[in-house]
């Protein structure tokens, strides 16, 4: 929006002729345009006491002179004498509509310096009149578009910001061409409304805005400024890598163009660190670093930057295992808190900093210090997202470590604190793995439901996450082959098997992938009674402990899968060698210190009618607390032969507290 007055033609003081009020007016020009505004007034009070009640023409000179004087640092009081000449000359004539946009051209201005509401509206008003009068152009919808930003930024309510949206649009309607500064603005506004919306067709507009003001004039800081935040929100949008590309790019010209700009370097430090901890990326966090160090340079008693530089340290000390990283951010910290401790931002950074060493050395302890301090910052700002989300993820990851199915209940209601002031796929997805979590512990089929759904709006929410987020797949198909196991429908187990077969595809080396394969397949198995099933299990078995030979887990699952190929094999020849390969697998596991062998080694015993060792490894089972719950327990196929003996009914007669379990 212009809120620059037009130039005139200054008399010079000699050449004035002291009873002309149009000499007067030109004479207060003068003063004004050489710094003296006493004198600019005082000729201006003469005029305007010759003029009495006439010549708004004059008078709308004299606003425009104080107008253009009052936008210059410390002369902010010739403004409201601009407003009274404007008054005085809208009185005079109410149909001079060049009289009523500059009036409100004024008040905008001076509502964005003083940063009160009044002055907006009443500048909407001015700007209605000129519209009431059938006046339209460019220039009027653009200070119409602009206002309504800034009432828009203080209501925060999008029906504001979508009047200003449309004012923008039919400006481009009136005009041809526009300088840099309306792409900016018209850029501004669809920017704040795609948050009020989440419709990333506005982040889409507005990154177009930002580059029409770019083509504009390639030397312009905010141009750049403005296209960076805008490509930042698309890549925190879409997650797309080309999207970070450019918003780097835009981020590191417009630094060249204005170097001293602390603000800025800071703005590119956390768009880095935000990264960074999405795509894990080592180099990312290094770059932040940088950034911090050049944003200090120029400021050095900014919080923010220090918190910022903590965190990024803490990041790098727990992707690199480097415990002293972890320390000095703790004491960049420290110092950012000396500074500013009102900060949410602040809390939020060293709360992340304890959930860096409670990652470190394992130890849930860290994490509940984490929520003590991400708390602190809530006491100060309720509304801060990132933080009960960065609780909930705490308290999600101390329930995991633990196993406690209350913690994680109470990481439920951070998430849905979250997703309730701000929703990204992000946030669902997190929330998802919560619920599944809390579903594997439990065994209740209504939270992996739960994570289902959240799973799936994130992915309806991140379209492209089946290429850049194999974690999000993975965690998907866990939960359907989880949820495979409370319904007699392959469809889970399949389902499962698709996405998994997915993310091996994009990821072959994700971690864990071929042991998760290699259960649903067997689950598949078990459910359709086909051998196949059971063989591909045991092949991505046999590729998982390629790179962890000793995982006990692994073993047993084999040494499974082989009774359940015994168990269904025509050829009789074969079964003899099938369980004792088996036999072999499962001691193995046990060896390792895997206690649910001696369960399945009972099973296994069972099957070949040797009822004193499967009877033994029982008890075995028993004494290490493995033992399934007793419904199990007396309806497992496995058990039918150990179960027709008296020595079982024993059992079973002295071990009541089975019958609680489960």
């Amino acid at each position: 929006m212009k809120t620059e007055a037009p130039s005139t033609a200054i008399l010079q003081p000699d050449s004035v002729e002291k009873t002309k009020p149009e000499d007067l007016v030109s004479l207060g020009e003068y003063y004004l345009l050489h710094g003296d505004d006493l004198e600019a007034i005082k000729a201006f009070d003469e005029a305007s006491h010759l003029l009495q009640d006439s010549r708004p023409d004059l008078y709308y000179r004299q606003g425009l002179a104080l107008f253009e004087y009052g936008n210059e640092e410390g002369h902010e009081k010739a403004l409201s004498i601009a407003n009274k000449k404007f008054k005085r000359a809208h009185l005079l004539d109410p149909t001079a509509t060049d009289v009523l946009q500059a009036w409100g051209n004024l008040l905008t201005h001076q509502g964005e310096n003083q940063e009160e509401s009044h002055f907006f509206f009443s500048a909407k008003e001015k700007y209605e009149k000129i519209l009431g009068l059938g006046i339209e152009s460019a220039e009027l919808y653009w200070d119409y578009g602009a206002i309504w930003y800034h009432i828009g930024v203080q209501s925060e309510e999008a029906v504001d910001l979508q009047k200003s949206l449309n004012a923008f649009e039919r400006a481009l309607e009136e005009g041809e061409s526009f300088p840099s500064e309306f792409w900016i603005d018209y850029g501004a506004s669809a920017l704040l409304l795609s948050t009020k919306i989440k419709d990333i067709r506005l982040i889409v507009k507005a990154v177009n805005c930002f580059k029409h003001a770019v083509s504009q004039d390639k030397s312009c800081f905010e141009s750049w400024r403005s296209l960076a935040e805008a490509l930042q929100m698309l890549y925190e949008e879409t997650h797309d890598e080309d999207h970070f590309s450019q918003a780097s790019e835009c981020f590191g010209t417009a630094s060249k163009l204005c170097p001293q700009e602390s603000e800025h370097w800071l703005e590119w430090a956390k768009f880095l660190l935000s990264s960074a901890r999405r795509s894990e990326d080592i180099k990312r966090v290094r770059q932040c670093l940088e950034k911090c160090h050049h944003a200090y340079a120029y400021d050095c008693e900014n919080a923010l930057i220090l918190a910022t530089w903590a965190e990024a340290l803490a990041l790098l000390g727990q992707m690199t295992e480097r415990l002293d990283l972890i320390y000095e951010a703790e004491n960049k910290i420290a110092d950012a808190l000396d500074l500013d401790e009102n900060d949410p931002e602040i809390w939020y950074s060293l709360g992340m900093c304890f959930c860096s060493f409670g990652q470190y050395f394992n130890d849930y302890d860290y994490y509940y210090l984490s929520i003590e301090k991400f708390q602190t910052g809530l006491s100060i700002d309720r509304s801060h997202a990132p933080l009960w989300h960065a609780m909930a993820n705490a308290y999600e990851t101390v329930g995991a470590l633990e196993e406690n199915q209350e913690t994680l209940i109470q990481s439920l209601k951070f998430y849905e604190k979250a997703l309730s002031i701000s929703t990204t796929s992000t946030q669902y997805f997190d929330y998802g793995v919560a619920l599944s979590k809390l579903g594997e512990i439990t065994r209740d089929e209504k939270w992996l439901q739960q994570a289902l759904w959240h799973f799936e709006m994130a992915l309806s929410m991140q379209k492209n996450a089946a290429y850049l987020h194999p974690k999000w797949l993975f965690c998907y198909a866990a939960t359907l082959d989880m949820m495979g196991d409370f319904h007699d429908d392959d469809k889970y187990y399949t389902r499962a098997i698709e996405i998994f077969s997915h993310v091996l595809m994009v990821d072959p080396d994700f971690p864990h992938l071929h042991h998760h394969l290699a259960g649903a397949f067997s689950h598949l198995g078990e459910l359709l009674g086909e051998i196949d099933f059971f063989y591909r299990a045991i092949h991505h078995l046999r590729l998982a402990l390629k790179h962890e030979e000793d995982n006990d887990n692994m073993i047993l699952d084999w040494g499974i899968a082989l009774i359940h190929i015994a168990q269904h094999s025509p050829v009789l020849t074969d079964v003899e060698q099938l369980m004792y390969d088996a036999e072999q697998k499962l001691t193995h596991a046990a060896k390792l210190g895997n206690i649910h062998g001696y369960y399945h080694l009972s099973c296994l015993y069972s099957l070949l009618g040797q009822h004193e060792k499967s009877m033994y490894f029982l008890q075995k089972a028993d004494y290490f607390g493995a033992l399934p719950p007793m419904e199990e327990l007396l309806s497992d196929d496995w058990l039918d032969g150990l179960r027709s003996t008296s020595v079982f009914q024993e059992f079973i007669a002295e071990h009541p507290h089975l019958h609680n379990e489960g």
